[in-house]
């Protein structure tokens, strides 16, 4: 008679080929190092300010020229927690402030009407956020820039 042992390593590579096949994260499963881009694509030249972070870091704040850009790398937490990241945007329009504050990338919902699978690219201009689609090698218009000219609180 054929006696399987019980370990736990068996145990952990029977949960992963059972959860590999229904995990989907919401911005296209692809299981290596991200980029995500940021591109000021302001029509008025205007320069951009772009603070941006995530749960775990902080990538400061920057002021991006025009037609001129910023990316960061990671990893996406897809087993063990969410991976997600937010920018206040602000630039001057016709001397008032615009301003918002805009997730870019969330593995636990979806943020774009399309996946972003290695490169997650966004294009800001004035009237809001345009996404890169990898597959047909296009830009979306996405994301109006918010009706309130302030950024959001943690509670809204």
């Amino acid at each position: 008679m054929c006696r399987i042992k019980r370990s736990p390593v068996f145990a952990t590579l029977l949960a992963i080929a059972i959860l590999i096949p229904t995990c989907k994260p919401a911005q296209g499963f692809y299981l290596g190092q991200r980029n995500l881009h940021i591109v000021n694509w302001l029509e008025s030249g205007e320069k951009l300010m772009a603070r941006c972070w995530s749960k775990d870091n902080s990538l400061g704040t920057r002021i991006v020229e025009n037609k001129e850009g910023f990316k960061w790398k990671f990893y996406e937490n897809i087993f063990f927690g969410q991976t997600k990241f937010e920018c206040d945007l602000e630039f001057n329009d016709k001397g008032h402030p615009r301003r918002g504050r805009f997730v870019v990338y969330d593995n636990k919902q979806e943020v774009r009407r399309r996946n972003c699978y290695q490169n997650c690219m966004w294009g800001v201009g004035v009237y809001g956020l345009y996404a890169f689609d990898e597959k047909d090698k296009k830009w979306d218009y996405e994301i109006p820039w918010p009706s309130k000219n302030r950024f959001a609180s943690a509670a809204e």
